[in-house]
């Protein structure tokens, strides 16, 4: 384990697998937890600093606490804290899957609500009608929705470019 990742007792960063891994990241990394919730990793967004009660809701919740404030790393915290020291997303993203053998698996992308992290659910097509711009109503067939807030979600363009840029190159920096 590095030093700035603290491990629970009798675990070590390796022993979760890969759909367990559940992180809680604090304002400083915004970006990062979109991302993450992209790549249909569960990821809670505090929206404040981290700080000691960010610590304690995230070991509560069974969550990785992902942060850019170095000063944690020192503090007494019996979950799991990884301090990003990355400053580009495509490099965020390469130090949090390398230190937890996490993959950009495109069966698991755009599972999550970018909003609220909820899983999605599907949707009908006739039930998109008067949600969703007239246009994508008649050129799309397959719709999910937020349980929680309501949102709803289609394949577009912006799905394409995610797979072909920041997804594909992180995909190809993988051994």
């Amino acid at each position: 384990m590095s030093k700035d990742s603290i491990g629970r007792k009798g675990r070590t960063e390796g022993d979760e697998t890969e759909a367990e891994v559940r992180f809680a990241a604090d304002a400083t990394v915004g970006r990062l937890a979109k991302w993450l919730r992209i790549l249909g990793y569960d990821t809670a967004l505090y929206g404040e600093r981290a700080d000691g009660v960010f610590l304690l809701s995230a070991g509560r919740e069974g969550r990785v606490a992902l942060t850019r404030v170095r000063a944690l790393a020192a503090r007494q915290y019996q979950g799991r804290l990884l301090v990003v020291r990355a400053d580009k997303l495509e490099d965020q993203l390469m130090e949090v899957f390398d230190a937890f053998g996490l993959k950009a698996d495109p069966d698991r992308f755009f599972r999550l609500c970018l909003r609220c992290n909820e899983p999605l659910e599907a949707m009908r097509h006739e039930d998109a009608e008067g949600l969703v711009p007239v246009y994508v109503f008649e050129n799309q067939r397959n719709f999910r929705r937020c349980p929680a807030c309501r949102s709803v979600y289609w394949p577009g363009t912006h799905g394409e470019h995610a797979r072909s840029g920041l997804i594909g190159r992180i995909r190809s920096r993988r051994p």
